[in-house]
């Protein structure tokens, strides 16, 4: 739509939202100015600039439907459709499942939320094209929390039931992925971990789920919560998929989305041998020490690394006190991060890749028509970050922030004497499916993300793997190595997965 002058009126109301006290000189004045910046905008979209996602490839392509719940009894999907992949490739054959804030061009892409129900990206996310150009198919969008704003697996679209009891939930908030992975409907699923996404409920269904280094999967096409902790990655039964399809979506340039750059990728299949006899792990004891933590899953997850030992790795108690800390200040981070990608229409503003237009002007007008129906934890952070940015000047954000460079190297030093750190992925059982309680009980609960989160912060690789059950659940054990050694927290993965 063509840019509007803006009025002496539209000056003042938005001076007073930027606590500026504006004369009637200078309204006429920056009114008159802004006139002659008009050039400026039309020189912008004069030029149509090259689409760096795909999309626009000659493949079969479908739009799907929705999954019924007949279908469908543990609500894994939100769409069936069939995307196929190119002849050739390391994938080929592969039936893939993509969580439903990852676009795939002509697919309804909701991010498990009543409000951007509807919107149909015309571009594929960049792991997307990735896989379809290693051979995979993809089947369908997956159900997760919605807006991927809890960990339990609530979406809009209703709750993910977990596949081994149907009275708990699968987690979130790529519970559906999880899911799918699980019940053998998929080959593997993309997740997308924002602060144990993808581990949480890998380890609450039994199955694998990696969160890469930060950086090591671009983001592009996917929908998060802010671009300082937002990772997609694999989910797979077992290891040797997941490291198959971490090397075909792994490597970024902001420059040529297509192809990989120099970041350091790895064929992560070809280093799973098994062998962990020069490998050392230390052992988190604060991953351990969480009020609440179920005395099972704890056993189940030292007896884990104890096969780890059985093995011939080294393992060692290691003390990391801040680890403790380290949701407070994800949380205080979170909230005005989150602020900032909401309020720069769902993607933010300053990171240096393609900007998906189309998810930009959509989200827009949905938000300002829909936002009554956000998810009360997205309420909560909203309201959170304003306060804290309008009364205290961005104070204890920058604090937060600061922190987590002090977290990192904590861990970073751990990292230098083991190269591994190993804990629960999470303390507890999944939660218990409870239709009864509503979204503000449940926001109350919604607490097991403890061990898991920091690492979005830190950007440091994690991979949950099975570590056997308690009471018929699953419990998954967390391996964590320093940036961009994710073939070392694989492999120690495959070890234990073997043995």
């Amino acid at each position: 739509m063509p840019l509007r002058v803006p009025t002496e009126d539209d000056f003042a109301e938005l001076g007073e939202d930027l606590f500026l006290d504006l004369t009637d000189e200078e309204l006429e004045f920056f009114v008159e100015m802004a006139e002659r910046k008009m050039g400026s905008y039309e020189t912008v979209m004069s030029y149509d600039p090259k689409p760096r996602l795909g999309g626009d490839e000659n493949r079969t392509r479908n739009a799907g439907r929705r999954v019924t719940s007949e279908e469908d009894p543990h609500n894994a999907w939100v769409t069936q459709c069939f995307v196929g992949g190119d002849d050739g490739g390391d994938l080929e054959g592969w039936e893939i499942g993509i969580k439903d804030n990852v676009s795939v061009a002509g697919v309804e892409m909701t991010c498990g939320s009543s409000v951007v129900e509807g919107y149909v990206p015309n571009r594929d996310a960049t792991v997307t094209t990735r896989l379809l150009e290693a051979g995979a198919d993809i089947v369908g969008k997956t159900n997760m929390d919605d807006m991927a704003m809890t960990s339990t697996g609530h979406s809009a679209f209703g709750p993910v039931l977990n596949p081994h009891d149907d009275d708990y939930l699968a987690g979130g908030s790529s519970g559906g992925s999880a899911v799918a992975v699980a019940r053998n409907q998929v080959d593997v699923a993309i997740g997308s971990d924002q602060g144990g996404s993808v581990r949480v409920p890998a380890a609450f269904c039994g199955i694998v789920g990696h969160k890469p280094t930060y950086g090591l999967v671009p983001y592009t096409g996917c929908i998060g919560i802010e671009h300082a902790i937002d990772h997609p990655g694999p989910m797979g039964p077992d290891v040797e998929s997941v490291a198959r399809t971490l090397t075909t979506i792994a490597g970024s340039n902001e420059r040529d989305l297509r192809n990989h750059s120099t970041v350091p990728v790895e064929q992560y299949a070809e280093k799973l041998d098994g062998d962990v006899s020069d490998l050392s792990i230390g052992v988190l004891e604060e991953g351990f020490d969480r009020e609440g933590a179920n005395e099972k899953i704890l056993d189940a997850t030292r007896d884990a690394i104890d096969q780890l030992e059985a093995e011939g790795a080294t393992v060692e108690e290691v003390s990391i006190p801040m680890h403790l800390d380290a949701k407070d200040i994800h949380d205080v981070c979170t909230s005005e991060g989150l602020l900032d990608a909401i309020s720069g229409e769902g993607l933010g503003h300053g990171w240096k890749a393609w900007y998906n237009r189309s998810w930009i002007e959509s989200f827009g007008k949905y938000r300002r028509a829909q936002s009554d129906d956000f998810p009360p934890r997205l309420k909560l952070l909203l309201l959170m970050g304003s306060y804290t940015n309008t009364e205290y000047h961005s104070r204890y954000y920058a604090r937060a922030m600061n922190l987590v460079v002090d977290l990192t190297e904590r861990y970073d030093a751990a990292l230098e004497e083991y190269d591994l750190l190993a804990m629960p992925t999470a303390v507890t059982k999944p939660p218990e499916h409870q239709p009864e309680r509503d979204q503000h009980q449940r926001l109350r609960e919604d607490d097991i993300v403890h061990n898991a989160t920091p690492f979005n912060r830190t950007g440091h690789p994690g991979v949950s793997v099975p570590a056997g059950e308690v009471d018929g659940l699953p419990v998954g054990l967390m391996l964590v190595s320093s940036r961009f050694d994710d073939a070392t927290a694989l492999n120690a993965a495959y070890a234990l997965e073997q043995a």
